[in-house]
């Protein structure tokens, strides 16, 4: 108890050198920054498919805390209609380049958590920031599908009377593509070649606390505050901001424990 007492002060101490709370500050700023375009680039897509917009983000609208849902929602109907080739092209550009910005301001990070002192220069930053993004659009978008087609799925694969398992082991499912999805990333961004296993620990308190933290953000939210009192309609901007900048938070506290744990089982060897 002594010895993860210390570990948790260690822990603390390097957050605070690192400045993660600042860090975390400015990856919020580059996610807000491309989460609409984004969603603009989506709508713009699905104005030239058959896709049914509505059931596809209707998980995205779950996730967000408070009246960050219905913000999102309302702002999605709105583009409902938009079939501009020249929008789609404009928001997927600024989409890119805030989500690299973000993917980069994460390789920063894990210089300084790892003590790197000479950081990768600009190109392989830009080269492996572009890498990161698609890997992570990739899975939001696979997992986006698979809530949406997913008992469709388990419907023409498994017998019937198993219905009662997809729930249970879709949230499994979810969680172990987040925390693989987790570990590149952290592995990617960090200055030195890690194994997988090195990466796994803050991978997993990471998603876990993603979890955890929205929960209970979700529930604070709506019962113990009175941002929509305050802010009127703006208040589900003011809560989107507060849970990404929550987010980002715990994804850099992850990748601290990761340069942690490494530095130390190094001094023990």
């Amino acid at each position: 108890m002594k010895t993860f007492t210390i570990f948790l002060l260690n822990l603390a101490r390097k957050c605070h050198e690192d400045q993660i709370m600042e860090r975390a500050a400015g990856l919020t700023y580059r996610v807000l920054l491309a989460f609409f375009p984004f969603l603009i680039f989506l709508m713009s897509l699905f104005g030239f498919t058959q896709f049914d917009s509505t059931a596809l983000l209707a998980p995205v609208y779950q996730v967000l805390p408070g009246d960050a849902g219905p913000l999102v929602e309302d702002f999605v109907q709105g583009l409902e209609q938009t079939r501009s080739g020249g929008l789609m092209s404009t928001a997927l550009f600024f989409s890119v380049y805030n989500s690299a910005n973000g993917f980069r301001a994460i390789i920063r990070n894990s210089s300084s958590a790892f003590d790197f002192h000479n950081p990768r220069n600009g190109v392989k930053q830009v080269a492996l920031s572009l890498v990161m993004m698609v890997l992570f659009a990739s899975v939001l978008l696979v997992m986006l599908v698979l809530l949406v087609l997913g008992r469709y799925i388990w419907e023409l694969f498994m017998p019937a009377g198993l219905e009662m398992l997809f729930t249970p082991l879709s949230a499994i499912g979810a969680f172990l593509v987040m925390a693989f999805a987790t570990m590149m990333i952290f592995k990617l961004a960090a200055p030195k070649k890690l194994r997988l296993l090195q990466v796994l620990p803050g991978a997993i308190i990471t998603v876990v606390g993603w979890a955890v933290a929205s929960a209970v953000f979700g529930f604070v939210m709506i019962n113990f505050t009175q941002y929509p009192a305050i802010y009127g309609s703006i208040a589900g901007v003011f809560i989107l901001i507060l849970w990404l900048n929550l987010i980002s938070v715990i994804l850099l506290i992850g990748n601290e424990l990761n340069a942690l744990l490494v530095t130390e089982r190094k001094l023990t060897k």
